[in-house]
């Protein structure tokens, strides 16, 4: 038993170790980049409370839009990693804003200049932190609505800055290349920092995301979330006989087997090493236990399981911990049956 209890110490403690390093570097970076925009724009608007305006409405809201982005610098550096995102995308809201406003119903030529350069990077900024959807549905229609009122009724119709043809097709092909380019490093970023680079499979991070996730909906939903924990027999000895390439190839192979077995709905991680967990939402114990025996009894591989299902007040690494003992408890009995 004392090896029973190490062993479900070291897989219930699996959500306190560290995450990958990429996983925070990414983080840091989206924060990052968003004080860099935050100290660009405070400079900027410092530099312009020098300017002369028409009116003092527009001298309140310079000001007001200086204190905003000196607000964020300080913001970031107080809560770095938790920084609220929705934060940021008001801010995003505020210079598209000044794009309508500057472009469509003023003929300021210098602030027209820059914001005709700053809207595809606005685009390429959101469409890299925020969804798509919601990218979409807020640059496209400022985009659509400025250029067709800038050029059928602003006022720089007919002045020297007044936008050509050229200009509109540029911005617009700009920011739709700044769109798809943020859209891919995105999913690109997502894929590197959530799928196991080995198997396949979804890895730890993904698990923990997605698992407080199906956890969550299955109490909302007063649904059943059921966890299996799977563990390779012997593949110490695989890749001992026959090399960590023999071995690599057995996790993979045994990752394609659960991934053809299971449904679209369900999720398949690796947790680390030869240990996999397996997320069946809506799923009872019962039926968790039958698939897992006919996914076991038609697999190439030995392996060993446990099913473990949510209770109402379990978080993801008690479900796991269950699910750890069910598979040890699996395993000494087939280990007790062949002797």
């Amino acid at each position: 038993m004392k090896k029973a209890d190490k062993r479900t110490q070291s897989s219930g403690s699996w959500r306190s170790r560290m995450l990958p390093a990429r996983i925070r570097e990414i983080t840091n970076m989206e924060i990052a980049v968003t004080g860099i925009v935050a100290c660009f724009l405070t400079i900027f608007y410092g530099l312009n409370l020098f300017n002369t305006f028409d009116s003092t409405v527009l001298q309140v809201i310079a000001v007001i839009r200086f204190l905003g982005s000196i607000t964020v610098v300080a913001l970031i550096a107080i809560l770095r990693n938790n920084f609220p995102l929705w934060i940021a995308y008001i801010g995003a809201l505020m210079e598209l804003t000044a794009f309508v406003y500057f472009v469509g119903f003023t003929v300021n030529h210098e602030q027209v200049v820059f914001r005709l350069q700053e809207f595809p990077l606005i685009a390429l900024y959101m469409s890299w932190l925020f969804p798509g959807m919601l990218t979409k549905l807020t640059v496209l229609p400022v985009l659509t609505f400025t250029i067709a009122y800038s050029q059928l009724f602003g006022p720089a119709i007919g002045t020297e800055h007044h936008s050509g043809v050229l200009n509109v097709v540029s911005l617009v092909f700009f920011t739709i290349v700044g769109m798809i380019v943020g859209s891919y490093v995105k999913r690109n970023f997502k894929q590197q920092i959530e799928i196991d680079t080995l198997t396949g499979a979804y890895n730890r991070r993904a698990l923990g995301r997605r698992g407080d996730m199906a956890l969550l909906q299955g109490r909302k939903q007063h649904q059943p979330v059921s966890v299996v924990l799977v563990d390779m027999d012997g593949f110490k000895g695989i890749n001992d006989r026959l090399g960590h390439a023999a071995g690599d190839d057995a996790l993979r192979g045994l990752v394609r087997h659960l991934e053809r077995s299971t449904r679209k709905s369900d999720l398949v991680t690796r947790l680390g090493g030869d240990e996999f967990v397996l997320l069946f939402p809506n799923t009872t114990f019962e039926e968790a236990e039958r698939l897992m025996q006919r996914i076991h009894a038609s697999s190439e591989h030995s392996w060993s399981f446990g099913v473990a299902t949510a209770n109402p007040d379990d978080n993801l690494s008690m479900v796991i911990l269950r699910a750890d003992r069910a598979m040890y408890t699996f395993k000494r009995e087939r280990t007790m049956q062949r002797d």
